[in-house]
């Protein structure tokens, strides 16, 4: 008897010691060669959740059996979920990509970018066709911040470094395009004290600070219809720290498939910027719709509610 419950209690303490260690909150998961089974999933902010709402729709109109993880987190915690199984697909951005796996990337332009990707990634893992449709990273300050300062670009910005408070998502404290790309290029040079951590994705929460003065200027994606809303200015990056971002499926390597990808690159065909910025503006405000219902107004009015072979 002590033998056996030795042998459990070593068992519990195993998996317990490996889910620990893991870098994945959502646990792991197992390599499958069901090619027509996939987990789609997604960061944490919206325009990641209805693109990854479209491909789950376009590739269930196609016969295909999807799970959801949506709103895991950020970039640092879905890649590792996407290289364990526990998810098979994910949108990304080209340039945001290419950073996190070459930090030391001079890439810029879509092209450039799109080729020093392909030869990035990591054996398990695999891109599609990116999409014309881009949502880049901006430094963006009130309107009135820019008259007083007379704003332009992140260089006028730099100038006034020690008066600046700075929001954005906590790995923009680290991550090359973030706070030291910005010291690089332009001689911003943000305190830790003046740096606010909001971590939702440049959202409600960021544009509020920046609104209401708490921060003097914020990372806020180009796609954001809060820019337009609150009359926010985006400044100039004319050295490029933030490179091209392109829409782009990234798959586990033993999920793709001619299928999946003829699916995906027929969406990625169809959307837009302007899409982006219309599916993120119904998606905003107490009124707004949920990420799955503009996705699905989407993917109708483009027959990716059928199959292809359909359309």
């Amino acid at each position: 008897m002590r033998s056996l419950v030795a042998a459990v209690v070593m068992l519990v303490l195993a998996v317990c010691a490996s889910a620990c260690g893991s870098s994945n909150p959502l646990g792991g998961g197992s390599a499958s060669g069901d090619l027509k089974t996939v987990v789609v999933g997604s960061a944490d902010f919206p325009e990641s959740k209805i693109v990854a709402e479209i491909y789950a729709q376009a590739l269930e109109a196609n016969g295909f059996t999807v799970g959801r993880q949506f709103g895991i987190g950020s970039r640092e915690t879905y890649i590792p979920a996407l290289q364990d199984y526990s998810i098979d697909l994910v949108p990304e951005y080209t340039g945001n990509l290419l950073k996190y796996f070459d930090p030391e990337t001079t890439a810029t332009s879509p092209e450039a970018v799109e080729l020093a990707l392909h030869r990035a990634l990591p054996g398990g893992l695999a891109m599609l066709t990116p999409s014309e449709a881009s949502d880049v990273d901006t430094v963006a300050v009130t309107a009135e911040t820019a008259r007083r300062w007379n704003l332009k670009t992140i260089e006028d910005l730099a100038k006034h470094s020690p008066e600046v408070k700075f929001g954005g998502p906590s790995e923009f404290l680290n991550r090359t395009e973030g706070l030291p790309g910005l010291k690089k290029n332009y001689g911003l040079d943000i305190a830790p004290k003046n740096f606010v951590a909001i971590s939702d994705g440049g959202g409600p929460a960021t544009v509020r600070a920046l609104v209401d003065g708490t921060v003097t200027a914020a990372n806020i994606f180009s796609t954001s219809p809060a820019i337009a809303q609150n009359d926010l200015v985006v400044l100039e990056d004319p050295k490029n720290n933030f490179p091209a971002a392109n829409v782009v499926p990234v798959v586990s390597a033993q999920k793709m498939s001619n299928e999946l990808k003829r699916i995906l690159d027929a969406v990625s065909a169809e959307l837009t910027t302007e899409a982006l910025i219309e599916l993120n503006t119904a998606v905003s405000g107490n009124a707004g719709a949920d990420p799955d219902e503009a996705a699905e107004k989407w993917v109708q009015e483009h027959g990716f509610d059928k199959p292809l072979s359909d359309r």
